[in-house]
């Protein structure tokens, strides 16, 4: 294989890993903003325990509301908060791992670049 056309693979794989980590990085502000939501839902219905209240409405979307015991939504939102955090976890260390990648790629291909530039920090 002539160097050109490994410059050229280097390059394809640059390009490739470049877009996965855009992908990782959109499903990591995703899952973030879900976390913030969630965060927010277990406050309120903390405050509502506080209040003595022992059940709520749950929105199920299309228009439908459900009344459910307090502590099996809190419960529920505790249990996808965990979820969400191992899933953030895992794709921050994908994102760091392919940074990694990116940015010795990028050497090889003779562009210089300062940690963090290509992509987003988290």
């Amino acid at each position: 294989m002539s160097s050109q056309e490994e410059k050229v693979k280097t390059l394809q794989r640059a390009q490739l890993l470049s877009q996965q980590l855009r992908v990782l990085e959109d499903r990591f502000q995703l899952l973030q903003r879900r976390k913030d939501e969630l965060s927010h839902a277990l406050e309120e219905l903390k405050k509502a325990e506080e209040k003595g209240e022992k059940e709520v409405y749950q929105f199920l979307g299309a228009n439908i509301l459900i009344k459910k015991e307090l502590e099996t939504v809190k419960s529920e939102i505790e249990e996808e908060l965990s979820t969400i955090d191992s899933q953030l976890n895992l794709i921050k260390r994908q994102i760091d791992v392919g940074r990694k990648e990116l940015e010795k790629l990028l050497k090889q291909l003779g562009y210089t670049q300062t940690s963090g530039e290509a992509t987003g920090g988290y």
